[in-house]
């Protein structure tokens, strides 16, 4: 297992909910200061210098209930509060849109590449923005992101890679917009590039003083594939397909999805409810303290909930709403990493009031 593949997934699945934050705020009218306001606060706690320096220490993976975890601290560390509909929704697209991008990259080093696009690409989200105050803490992550990973090995590359993919191994979740442009087949697996080549090899003839005299590709009709099957998005890996002004793609018709019919509207998102069952309670300090590490501020008197899918139930009222006062953790002694992380800890104002003593316990209350 590689020990640095945590900063990757965080960045990474951070960006794309950045990409459909955006687009959702500004599908539902939210008001211009406020989106301003929600899109910095999210940049700058899930990209703080101190948590930052944290996420990118070496460290094993957290499964996906626990990466989950960070990412509900994090939707909430601004005046949006999202029901719990909304947060699973948005996780999966999340999840499904880095998977496609890790799936798809065909070479080791396209993972870096597509890091650095989903930074420039929020960098420039946020340079578009009044308020351009987190900026900064963007480029300072893509300089952070060239010299951890630019100098590895393919040995390290393909270590990190297959702990990536071992992450998102069996998580497959039908995605509309995958579904309408070919990234996704109508039974919700993602559309691979194509394993074959159209030539095998070169056929170099010579004349008797060693000249050139022909060059032909050799092709194998036993090699021959249809390319329909193997149709790719034509958008760079790492762009925001969430982005209403590009132009929309429609794949070819593919036989494989002739055969299982049409998708049914109802089928736009699946959700496994099971694989977020300790999102409530339990978990240890082991991985809870780099959910605590983002500074989340109370929530300020004038926060909005967003419906981000137009089909949630509001009544069932927002994930968090509440403050925490106080943090209390009981870790290993032997784990100076976690010692040191909780040396830096800052979640606001000690007091009276805490519902419990684990930070995962609080969680729903943040």
């Amino acid at each position: 297992m590689s020990q640095l593949a945590m900063p990757l997934l965080v960045v990474n699945l951070g960006c794309e909910m950045v990409y459909i934050l955006e687009q959702r705020l500004k599908a539902q009218n939210i008001p211009a200061d406020k989106s301003c306001k929600v899109l910095n606060d999210v940049i700058r706690t899930m990209f703080d210098s101190g948590y930052v320096d944290k996420l990118f220490a070496p460290q094993d993976m957290y499964t996906v209930s626990q990466t989950r975890k960070i990412f509900d601290r994090l939707a909430h560390s601004s005046i949006m509060r999202l029901s719990e509909s909304s947060m699973d929704k948005l996780f999966d697209l999340m999840m499904m849109g880095f998977k496609y991008q890790l799936l798809c990259s065909t070479k080791l080093d396209q993972m870096i590449e597509v890091t650095q696009l989903h930074l420039a690409t929020i960098r420039s989200i946020v340079e578009g923005l009044p308020d351009k105050s987190s900026a900064p803490l963007v480029g300072a992550v893509e300089a952070l992101v060239a010299r951890t990973y630019a100098g590895m090995g393919p040995g390290q590359l393909h270590l990190l890679r297959q702990t990536l993919l071992r992450f998102f191994q069996d998580k497959r979740v039908k995605v509309s917009l995958f579904l309408q442009e070919g990234i996704q087949s109508s039974l919700g697996r993602i559309i691979l590039p194509s394993p074959h080549n159209a030539y095998v090899g070169t056929v170099t003839s010579y004349d008797m003083t060693g000249g050139l005299e022909s060059q032909d590709k050799a092709k194998l009709r036993s090699g021959a594939i249809d390319p329909q099957e193997f149709f790719v998005h034509p958008a760079p890996l790492g762009s925001n397909l969430y982005n209403k002004e590009r132009t929309k793609v429609v794949p070819p018709p593919r036989k494989g999805d002739a055969l299982t019919g049409p998708i049914r509207p109802e089928e736009e998102y699946k959700t496994t409810a099971d694989e977020y069952a300790d999102r409530r309670g339990g978990g240890g300090s082991e991985f809870a303290y780099l959910s605590a590490l983002l500074n989340v501020k109370a929530p300020p008197a004038d926060n909005f909930k967003l419906n981000l899918f137009g089909d949630d139930d509001l009544a069932a009222g927002p994930i968090a709403g509440g403050k925490v006062n106080s943090v209390t953790f009981v870790g290993n002694k032997n784990d100076k990493h976690l010692a040191a992380v909780m040396g830096s800890l800052n979640v606001g104002d000690g007091g009276k009031g805490a519902k419990g003593g684990d930070l995962l316990e609080l969680m729903d209350g943040a």
